[in-house]
């Protein structure tokens, strides 16, 4: 901080002070000569006050001078000051302006956004630094760093400003543009966010980049400070009703039944409200329902799509909420797409009904209305495997061999051939599987292991840890799954010699495995999943083929979530998603057995198709973080110049729906406790603004300071100078 004064020659008058003194010096009366009785007592006494009084007058000496200096101190006009000369609001000036165009910007009241409110702020700050200043304009969806514009160029940049989908943090925005404005020597060094300051928005546990690399730039080079300035925009009481999701009951619907389509609503404000929510497929409207949403609630209401949904086409879905008004309308609207084909065929072998009971249970229970039945079952015993699906079997999606005793040479060449040509397999091992058999030259080709011994632990085993999180029988479920998992008993299991190509997806307690994995490549890459214990149950722990209790209800949901997630991922449907958010990387699942040369990518506007090229791999199509919020189309040419359509549909995330403000706790960690001033209107911004640029005014203080001391001046006088009262001098008595 720098002292200045406005009126330096005033501070001359500071020698004033010595005015009392010289008075006193000059104009001091001669003391009178008093003549009283030797008496010692009185002398005493009189020495004492003389002393007494001696201190009292120069406290009141000292007061006096004191309120002369400090009068010409204040009309001097003192002021502390960060950067320039007080009242030089000309001073060319380095001034960085950040502007939030996430989507919560474009909150709209009395027909004006956020980010409107934003651009008129700044257009006022323009007004105010000189044609030298140099401006760094910075928008919060644009990377890179930012140039430096002339006042008039800025404000050509600040009109075209928009509302963007995508955004980077303002953490990230902000450190863009520290650096450069403490490079520029300009003698003033100003930046300015304006935000509504939501939390989506923001990095709260990030320190503001570059924030330590201005303060080195300028502690080396230029000196001085940057000032910030955090202006928040908009009411703080938000008014706002949102579709906060709208998902069909899965990304797969089954050729010739209805899906449910889920919708809920959220009510961010504080009265309730009353909406309609609409709901249309592939362009037309099929149903409307009204709803009321209390303030802060989600409520829920469902819709059903027609049974008879064409196979093998991409189905576009979306729902728009209607009624009254709302401020923020991003989030009235939202989109998803799904594809129809018919149930995956999964065939179940096992010599005992009861061992394969509980897979198909969990695989296809009783239908529930609105939910598809995704999977279309058949059952067999070992021995029907060749004769009843040698030329079939291609057509199933997964294969279960569920505690089969043994299989001859031509079934395990069978299931070779199967899952060498892209097909899944699903082993569960118990107490009828010989060793012998599985350990077969041609068994050893399909299964991720050979079979050793039969384990029963002293103490029962549990199933252990999750060898790989993002696995897709796993992915979203896996921190939940674990601890369910570590509860599950395993009495027995047998232990295993796993192939080189092997990986272990699943252990127990022990260290074991309990859940491998082998691939096979090809044109479509086969799998072979071992479990090292049955996919059953007894309910007698005296039965020999109770051998852990995985499949009970009481050990919670892992086994069907496990189950249901084995066959589409066997099937090669697991990864396939239609629906995403706005800056995501799409990822779309290519048909099989075809070569495609070419993709145009389309977005929801219908203008300017984009050429991509194929991927390498030829299985997954990746699209780069597209924007644009609608449905997209994807056109992909084979060799032969044959279209296939693809296509997803692309969401607001749903944090911009999410109107949570930063804490000053959340700003003091950004930008240091003192590294900000944070504006709430135009008063505190001016105030802030004047307090920064001009500097702070001692005269106030001052001026407190002398009224005070008056005050004290005035007590002391009339202490120090009250004559004592005499007694009574009645007439003695004659």
């Amino acid at each position: 901080m720098e002292f200045s004064l406005i009126n330096a020659g005033l501070a001359a008058g500071a020698a004033l002070a010595a005015l009392p003194v010289i008075l006193h010096l000059f104009m001091r009366q001669t003391p009178k000569h008093v003549i009283f009785p030797a008496l010692r007592l009185v002398r005493e006494r009189q020495k004492r006050s003389k002393k007494r009084m001696r201190i009292k007058n120069w406290l009141l000496l000292l007061a006096r001078m004191a309120v002369l200096a400090l009068m010409a101190l204040a009309l001097a006009r003192p002021t502390l000051n960060s950067q320039v000369s007080l009242g030089d609001e000309s001073v060319p000036t380095a001034l960085g302006l950040v502007f939030d165009t996430s989507l919560s910007m474009g909150y709209k009241e009395n027909d004006k956004t956020r980010l409107d409110e934003a651009k008129e702020r700044a257009l006022a700050i323009l007004d105010k630094v000189p044609d030298s200043s140099l401006i760094f304009p910075v928008n919060s969806a644009e990377p890179g760093v930012p140039v430096g514009l002339s006042p008039a160029a800025a404000r050509k940049w600040i009109d075209n400003l928009a509302i963007r989908p995508v955004n980077r943090t303002l953490n990230a925005a902000v450190g863009r543009t520290y650096p450069v404005v403490a490079e520029c020597d300009r003698p003033r060094r100003e930046v300015f966010v304006f935000t509504d300051l939501t939390r989506s928005a923001w990095n709260p546990g990030e320190h503001a980049a570059g924030l330590d690399q201005a303060a080195k730039i300028l502690k080396e080079g230029h000196g001085g400070k940057i000032s910030t300035f955090i202006i928040r925009l908009g009411p703080k009481e938000l008014q706002d009703v949102a579709i906060d999701a709208a998902e069909p009951a899965s990304q797969v619907a089954t050729q010739g039944e209805e899906m449910e389509v889920r919708v809920r609503v959220r009510n961010s404000g504080s009265q309730p409200a009353s909406r309609v929510v609409e709901f249309y497929l592939d362009g037309v409207k099929k149903g409307a329902k009204p709803i009321e949403i209390p303030p802060g609630q989600q409520p829920e209401v469902t819709f059903l799509t027609p049974p008879r949904l064409q196979d093998a086409e991409l189905h576009r879905g979306e729902v728009r909420l209607t009624g009254a008004p709302d401020p923020l309308d991003f989030n009235d609207r939202r989109y998803f797409t799904f594809r129809v084909r018919p149930a995956l065929k999964v065939l179940l072998i096992a010599e005992a009904a009861i061992d394969a009971d509980f897979v198909a249970a969990a695989l296809d229970p009783d239908p529930v209305p609105g939910s598809p039945r995704t999977v279309q079952l058949s059952r067999a015993r070992p021995g029907e495997l060749v004769s009843r699906f040698r030329d079939t079997l291609k057509d199933q999606a997964a294969v279960f061999l569920l505690n089969v005793p043994a299989l001859d040479e031509e079934a395990w060449g069978l299931l070779n051939a199967y899952v060498h040509q892209g097909g899944g397999l699903v082993v569960g091992l118990g107490n009828r599987c010989q060793a012998a058999n599985y350990n077969g030259a041609t068994a050893a080709q399909v299964l991720a292991a050979g079979l050793d011994t039969v384990q029963s632990p002293r103490k029962e085993a549990m199933f252990g840890s999750i060898a790989d999180f993002t696995h897709p029988l796993f992915q979203g479920y896996a921190k939940d799954m674990e601890p369910l998992l570590a509860i599950t008993p395993v009495y027995r299991y047998w232990s295993l010699k796993p192939a080189k190509e092997a990986r272990v997806l699943l252990n127990l307690s022990d260290n074991a495995p309990a859940l491998l994995e082998r691939t096979f490549k090809g044109a479509r890459p086969g799998r072979s999943l071992l479990w090292s214990t049955p996919l059953s149950r007894r309910a007698d722990r005296r039965d020999p083929a109770a051998w852990n209790e995985f499949p009970l209800p009481d050990s919670g949901w892992p086994f069907l979530v496990l189950m249901n997630r084995t066959v589409p991922y066997l099937a090669g449907t697991s990864s396939e998603q239609f629906t995403y958010e706005a800056g995501e990387n799409v990822l779309l699942t290519l048909p099989q057995g075809t070569r495609y040369n070419n993709f145009t990518l389309t977005g929801p506007d219908a203008k300017s198709p984009e050429s991509i090229p194929p991927p390498t791999s030829g299985e997954v199509l990746e699209i780069i973080a597209p924007q644009a919020i609608g449905q997209w189309s994807v056109t992909a040419k084979d060799a032969d110049n044959k279209p296939s359509k693809l296509g997803f549909s692309l969401n607001p995330p749903r944090a911009e729906s999410q109107f949570n403000p930063l804490e000053t706790a959340d700003l003091d960690a950004i930008f240091g406790k003192d590294g900000y001033v944070l504006a709430q209107d135009d008063k505190a911004l001016r105030d802030a603004v004047d307090t920064a640029r001009v500097g702070r005014e001692l005269f106030p203080w001052l001026m407190m300071l002398i009224l005070i001391i008056v005050t004290l001046e005035t007590v002391l006088a009339n202490t120090f100078y009250k004559e004592a009262q005499r007694p009574d001098t009645a007439a003695a008595p004659a």
